[in-house]
């Protein structure tokens, strides 16, 4: 069996060590916002340049078979739910040309995932909302075929079977407050909106959202089919 073509590496404006990179991206899967600061600072200095091309060259380029993941520096504030860490890295970037930025926001690490993709998957909507807002594309999909309104909506039935799972596991019955048919009071609905799960939320703001117009059948396709 011949080996898999390797994919072409994504072009940065500024070629950062591999250590460097790692520092970086450490920080943001850390959390540590003034250890990131402080790095970018220092390597803006070292390569004189601004600081919104550091971030932009904080990829891992390794390869897969070397455990490279592909992923930037946006992508583990994403899925870890660090809206901080996040939101300064792409007010950061705020100053690059807006197709370079465009295409860092939505860089597809070896999975094909974008930034976006994990924070859907892990339901962060306010990691959502920042990605979207600063241009991260919801249509893209995965190479698995999938995109950020579907991982959420998955996120979402996992939750739905877990709670029912646990329900049928609790020693006392569960009495059924409502029969078929039967009308729900103002106010019941609107403790069931309260009771909304974030992987829900997530998709709710994703298809109201202007910027994901016409993919709603992206998450009812993907019910039919789970």
């Amino acid at each position: 069996m011949s080996a898999s073509t390797p994919k072409p590496q994504p072009t940065v404006p500024v070629a950062l060590s591999f250590e460097a990179i790692d520092d970086l991206i450490y920080d943001a899967r850390a959390g540590d916002l003034e250890a990131l600061n402080a790095d970018i600072a220092t390597l803006a200095s070292q390569y004189n340049c601004p600081e919104s091309q550091i971030v932009a060259s904080a990829i891992d380029m390794e390869d897969e078979s070397e455990g490279g993941t592909g992923c930037c520096v946006l992508h583990f504030p994403a899925a870890n739910g660090n809206h901080e860490i996040l939101n300064t890295l792409l007010q950061k970037l705020s100053s690059l040309d807006a197709a370079q930025r465009t295409a860092f926001i939505n860089h597809r690490n070896h999975s094909g995932n974008t930034p976006l993709h994990w924070a859907a998957l892990n339901t962060h909507l306010e990691c959502v909302k920042g990605l979207v807002e600063a241009g991260a594309d919801v249509a893209i999909k995965n190479d698995a075929g999938h995109d950020a309104v579907f991982l959420a909506e998955r996120a979402a039935w996992s939750a739905a079977a877990e709670e029912v799972d646990e329900n049928e596991n609790e020693n006392e019955p569960q009495e059924i407050e409502m029969t078929i048919g039967e009308e729900q009071s103002e106010g019941q609905q609107q403790a069931d909106a309260g009771e909304m799960s974030a992987g829900r939320q997530v998709v709710e703001w994703l298809l109201s959202s202007e910027k994901a117009a016409g993919l709603e059948s992206s998450a009812t396709e993907g019910e039919r089919s789970a």
